[in-house]
């Protein structure tokens, strides 16, 4: 007899992260899967975990999140994307973006209620979406032409790498660092006002080169996006410290009052000393600071990888990346033995056969991208490499791909 609901059984099989660091862990590989930092969060963060564990009451919080988390979020994000946020009404807190995200499809989705995802996306969308009875459709957007070695090093200048948004795309993304382009959008949703806009901005604190952290042209900020409008964020990509799990969602009441109906029956409240700890940390980082310092070392670490890449015996070409955890990685012109393209007993895409072929013979972890797509052949010549991790990390794997 079955004991599983029919929704849960293409998803019982650890997810592909897990099984990804596993066999790094078994094979004393280099890890540049998961996108986690393997270096310390910041002090002051250990600090205010440590001292509210000493003083809070560790009691049943508000559903919608601690008072003091709730201020503090309110003044942060008005102080560095210049948000108005009535705290009664227009954000929630839950444990992690993923729990937030989880809230938004419960809170919001009717059956068979269409969902569009532009691809890559990450592959939590599906599930969250098919759970709440809605109907996922993924929209792909890809550059026209990646970047090569030789177009690579022209982008390499005094040591740094130009993180410009100058790749020819299908979809012309130059347009979405411009207003013009969001009230072009605020026109069209004018239209269709059941549409709801939700910006998954777990690492709208990492921009390179010229885009400030926090502050971009984006829907949440836009004066006729904003009423239609969701943005999740994490506390722990912003902290370095993804086990923290408290994401924030900011939004339209209509939308809010429908995830804090959702966490109610969820997971109804969030441990109140990671809530008042965050707190502090958003109330000591509020200069910004800390995000500046931040974003350089990932624009550093960045930098690091990618002219490792450039300078490996692999001939890869380039998704030139604006900021995150990520670079990507084209291996359409590299030659994979046949031998990886079986994985206990079945037929795997070219991109997952490449991870396996660096697992075993180069002693480095990637994460196929094809998970991201809902065609997935578009995505089975791209794998993506996490530069959140320490120089000696990302040295060890350069050296291991020369």
């Amino acid at each position: 007899m079955k004991h599983v609901s029919n929704r849960m059984l293409n998803y019982l099989e650890p997810q592909m992260y897990a099984r990804f660091t596993m066999l790094a862990n078994q094979k004393g590989c280099v890890n540049l899967g998961q996108g986690f930092p393997n270096f310390a969060p910041p002090q002051f963060l250990r600090e205010a975990l440590s001292e509210e564990a000493l003083t809070e009451q560790l009691q049943y919080t508000m559903t919608a999140g601690h008072p003091k988390l709730l201020n503090s979020a309110a003044s942060f994000f008005q102080k560095r994307m210049g948000l108005q946020i009535n705290i009664d009404k227009e954000i929630v807190v839950s444990s992690g973006a993923q729990s937030v995200l989880c809230c938004l499809m419960q809170g919001i989705l009717n059956p068979n209620d269409e969902v569009i995802v532009f691809d890559p996306a990450f592959d939590l969308y599906r599930p969250l979406i098919e759970f709440s009875g809605g109907k996922h459709i993924g929209i792909p957007i890809k550059p026209k032409v990646l970047n090569n070695k030789e177009m690579m090093l022209k982008r390499y200048q005094n040591g740094q790498f130009i993180y410009t948004n100058d790749d020819e795309w299908e979809i012309d993304f130059t347009h979405l660092e411009q207003n013009e382009e969001y009230n072009k959008l605020a026109e069209i949703l004018e239209k269709y006002p059941k549409i709801i806009v939700c910006e998954d901005a777990a690492y709208h604190h990492i921009t390179f080169q010229n885009n400030e952290p926090f502050k971009y042209p984006r829907c949440i900020t836009h004066p006729k996006l904003k009423e239609k409008s969701v943005c999740v964020m994490s506390a722990g990509k912003m902290f370095s410290a993804t086990g923290l799990r408290v994401g924030f969602a900011i939004g339209n009441e209509d939308i809010i009052k429908g995830m804090k109906a959702a966490q109610t029956y969820h997971i109804f409240c969030l441990n109140p000393v990671n809530q008042t700890a965050t707190a502090r940390c958003l109330d000591y980082t509020a200069d910004g600071l800390y995000f500046y310092s931040l974003r350089n070392l990932y624009q550093q670490q960045a930098t690091k990888l990618l002219k490792g890449l450039i300078e490996s015996r692999l001939n890869f070409n380039y998704w030139v990346p604006q900021g995150g955890y990520f670079v990507v990685t084209d291996i359409s012109n590299i030659d994979i033995p046949n031998k990886y393209f079986i994985q206990n007993d079945v037929k795997v895409t070219r991109d997952f056969a490449f991870a396996h072929y660096m697992i075993n013979e180069f002693g480095v972890v990637c994460i196929p991208c094809s998970p991201y797509y809902e065609n997935k052949e578009t995505g089975q010549n791209l794998v993506r490499w996490a530069f959140c991790k320490t120089d000696e990390t990302i040295s060890e794997a350069i050296n291991r791909l020369q």
